[in-house]
């Protein structure tokens, strides 16, 4: 119980130290801006609080899975999340939970935050990055008293989370796919041993690096609560969406179906992927002049605004203080997205 106390007595003194200069200048005046910087100020400190809160979150994502799966069979039902026990927010949680639900959107939100290993339901993320752009909204709003500029800031920190996530998933996939060889070859060298195909699992999940060991851990799980090794193991291929282990857990089910050497099917299977996993990289190899004009040519146009924006704001002054002048902007951004998109499907190369 230390722990979260320290974490929220640390949070707390975070967010003394965000409102207490927003109080000493709102002493000396009683201006409306003031008051909304004190807004501000609170808002960010209560953002930081929460978010520190669920990152600190002492139960590990098996211990969060397990306590879903369990939660079925107690009388407590399923479990609500650390946001959703906060009664003033339980209810927005909920509704960002049902809003992602009724648009489809829940499976893939679900999925990535598993594959990133954040120990967070989709509402919980959906209220957090939600909140977070709001806040700093609010304050870019305030301190450049343009409402403009505020939407653009909620935009862009939104933008920034979901891109985040989205890498931070992607990588886990990737190490995912270019340690799947291996995790291969040490299951079938293990079935050789005399291993069932249980111990096997078990075995890659204490001696694979993450985040293979963490998932077939996850698969052990399931399999003590009643799921076959088979299904468990399916349920890590469509997790991680790895369509050759999909492959190599397909070989796994027919082989007991029907018998035969799994060991040394296993064994053909891995290297087929280590080939493939080779051809793979001498592919980005040799698109890599490609890829670095696609990133130079994309990111040109917003350093260079970036750069005229702190040096010579009087010269891009008029087109953003003029209607047309925006519709232009906006124009050029979004040719500007759509050129970038040809060329990143111009140098990509599906192996």
């Amino acid at each position: 119980m230390r722990r979260p106390l320290t974490v929220a007595t640390l949070a707390l003194i975070m967010l003394m130290s965000f409102a207490s200069p927003a109080l000493a200048q709102s002493s000396g005046t009683s201006s409306t801006r003031s008051m909304l910087l004190i807004a501000g100020a609170i808002g960010a400190g209560i953002a930081l609080f929460l978010l520190i809160v669920i990152l600190f979150n002492p139960a590990s994502s098996v211990e969060r899975d397990l306590q879903g799966r369990l939660g079925a069979y107690t009388e407590g039902g399923e479990d609500r999340g650390r946001l959703a026990r906060i009664p003033l927010l339980r209810r927005f949680v909920s509704g960002a939970e049902d809003i992602a639900r009724d648009r489809g959107f829940i499976n893939q939100i679900e999925t990535a935050l598993d594959q990133a290993n954040l120990p967070l339901r989709p509402g919980e993320a959906i209220a957090g990055i939600v909140g977070l752009a709001a806040v700093a909204g609010i304050v870019i709003m305030v301190v450049q008293q343009s409402p403009i500029w505020g939407a653009i800031t909620a935009a862009v920190v939104l933008a920034v989370a979901v891109v985040l996530i989205q890498g931070v998933a992607s990588r886990h996939k990737t190490k995912f796919e270019n340690q799947l060889p291996d995790t291969l070859n040490l299951l079938s060298t293990s079935l050789r041993s005399g291993y069932s195909l249980l111990q096997a699992v078990e075995a890659v999940a204490a001696e694979s690096p993450e985040p293979t060991a963490r998932e077939f851990g996850r698969a052990m799980n399931e399999t003590r609560l009643g799921r076959s090794p088979v299904a468990a193991l399916k349920h890590v291929a469509d997790r991680m969406e790895s369509v050759d282990f999909d492959w190599a857990v397909l070989a796994i089910s027919i082989q007991r179906e029907v018998g035969g050497n799994l060991a040394e099917v296993l064994q053909t299977a891995s290297d087929t992927m280590l080939q493939r996993n080779r051809l793979r990289r001498e592919m980005k190899a040799l698109t890599a002049e490609g890829r670095v004009s696609a990133i130079v040519l994309g990111s040109l146009p917003f350093f260079l605004f970036a750069f005229l924006f702190t040096t010579r704001r009087d010269y891009l002054q008029p087109m953003l203080d003029s209607t047309w002048g925006l519709i232009a902007l906006g124009g050029a951004f979004g040719l500007l997205l759509i050129g970038i998109f040809w060329l990143t499907r111009i140098v990509k190369v599906d192996v």
